[in-house]
């Protein structure tokens, strides 16, 4: 019975030392947050199932073309749901992804002063935005605009002595974003609806009661729904805090953040490389009421964005999914990230080559005080 025996852990041992080049090595990685968003799967013929331990019960398999090139996953809504399974593809050893792109593709909230609804985002920031203290609006001190501010500080509207937890914004590779922006046709037709035309006409100012289109914004993540100008402008602040006043609150959704957090460690890991990001959202509801009209009446609302919103993630990013294995030979090195990329992804600057991030200097958890500037 030795010999069996011996036979079969040999043949174990073996394919424990299989070569990552036996895994799949997808081009295109879609990422998608909830069954509406899979607008993928018919179109691209994304028919051979690759189950993963740690998937979502829900959304159980990563979906892959005949030719392995493109795949698709569905996380699951809200930010557990999207770290964990994000965590669990980046860690499997069927996929071999250090050179696969990722784009994350969703609907979102939009900003009505910075895009409408139907128009699709190309982020450069995910900003982490309720990670902060909540006092109720009701029993806030007299001379706040907000009752969230930053952990750490004071009052809104400052980052002195900020805890800093390494989630609160993720920067992408910008120079990879103007490359796929510009797969995008400049005369692109996105889907629109008499409904979404006619809620929108409701505003009085653009770009809220124009056409969709396509445009740079950066998106704030909560789990928190949020809705109405007040708590808007709040996270835009607090967005424009986190970016040193280079971002712009435009979209609003639940995952990213987590989804990124993971990507980075996976980067760590050499498993990933994180430059190969590219964030996608499509506006299907306004964040604020138009003037004068009634904040939850309009926040409950059918607003007709929702339809389009979802058909045009494919619209635009089929576009982007075709260009980067129409041209592989370019693509395939790599997009090299925007000079002094400024957070070397994060507030650690967990992927610096040349300096160590926050992070090996000090303790996780570091106060940002006024001689210890956040970005540089």
């Amino acid at each position: 019975m030795r010999f069996p025996l011996l036979a079969l852990l040999a043949t174990g041992a073996a394919a424990l030392a299989a070569p990552r080049s036996e895994c799949l090595t997808p081009k295109v990685f879609i990422v998608s947050m909830f069954s509406p968003e899979d607008v993928w799967t018919a179109p691209l013929k994304l028919t051979h199932n690759v189950s993963l331990p740690g998937l979502s019960p829900l959304f159980p398999h990563v979906k892959c073309d005949k030719a392995r090139d493109v795949c698709h996953v569905i996380t699951g809504e809200g930010e557990i749901n999207a770290a964990a399974t994000i965590s669990a593809v980046v860690l499997s050893d069927k996929f071999d992804l250090r050179k696969t792109y990722f784009l994350f593709a969703g609907i979102a909230g939009v900003n009505p002063h910075v895009a409408t609804t139907g128009s699709v985002g190309l982020a450069r920031y995910a900003v982490q935005v309720a990670l902060a203290y909540e006092l109720d609006a009701r029993q806030m001190p007299s001379n706040w605009m907000t009752g969230y501010w930053i952990q750490g500080t004071k009052a809104p509207g400052t980052l002195d002595g900020a805890n800093i937890y390494g989630t609160e914004v993720f920067e992408l590779n910008t120079n990879l974003r103007d490359r796929v922006r510009a797969l995008i046709p400049a005369d692109i037709k996105l889907n629109d609806t008499a409904a979404a035309a006619a809620y929108r006409a409701s505003y009085s100012y653009a770009p809220a009661n124009a056409p969709p289109a396509v445009f740079y914004g950066d998106v704030a993540t909560a789990d928190v729904y949020f809705a109405g100008s007040l708590l808007a402008e709040a996270f835009g602040n607090i967005t424009s805090l986190w970016t040193n006043n280079t971002g712009t609150y435009a979209l609003s959704a639940q995952e990213d953040n987590a989804s990124f957090e993971a990507m980075v460690r996976a980067h760590q890991a050499k498993r990933v490389d994180f430059s190969r990001v590219v964030l996608l959202r499509t506006a299907s509801d306004f964040d604020r009421a138009p003037e004068g009209k009634n904040t939850y009446d309009e926040f409950t609302a059918d607003q007709g964005g929702f339809d389009p919103a979802v058909q045009n993630i494919f619209v635009a990013g089929n576009y982007i999914v075709q260009g980067i294995l129409g041209e592989w030979g370019a693509f395939k090195g790599g997009v090299k990230p925007q000079e002094g990329w400024l957070h070397d992804a994060d507030v650690f600057h967990t992927l610096a080559t040349k300096r160590a991030g926050l992070q090996r200097r000090g303790v996780e958890r570091r106060r940002v005080g006024r001689g210890v500037p956040l970005v540089e």
